[in-house]
């Protein structure tokens, strides 16, 4: 499900370029446009879920696992990486 205006859905959908690093059925991780730091990777669910509270355990489970995936890619990149956050924007 997309809904009209919503960023991450209109990339999740493709109609918005994004640089992606890691895709699964349910789960997309891009690059942000505008990175707080270089490597700066946002994982969405591909379905429009804006607060934790709208996301299952299975795609919650699998937004981490491809964190940190994400996360380990990172580390054996050339990008200087002295840490991971990981954030939720809840709503």
């Amino acid at each position: 499900m997309t809904t009209d205006g919503c960023v991450f859905c209109r990339i999740a959908a493709r109609e918005l370029d994004a640089s992606v690093v890691l895709e699964s059925a349910t789960v997309l991780a891009f690059l942000d446009a505008d990175p707080v730091t270089p490597g700066h990777v946002l994982v969405v669910p591909r379905a429009h879920l804006p607060t934790l509270a709208d996301l299952d355990e299975d795609i919650a489970a699998e937004m981490f696992l491809v964190a940190r995936s994400v996360a380990g890619a990172l580390r054996q990149s050339s990008l200087r990486c002295d840490g991971v956050n990981l954030f939720y924007a809840d709503g």
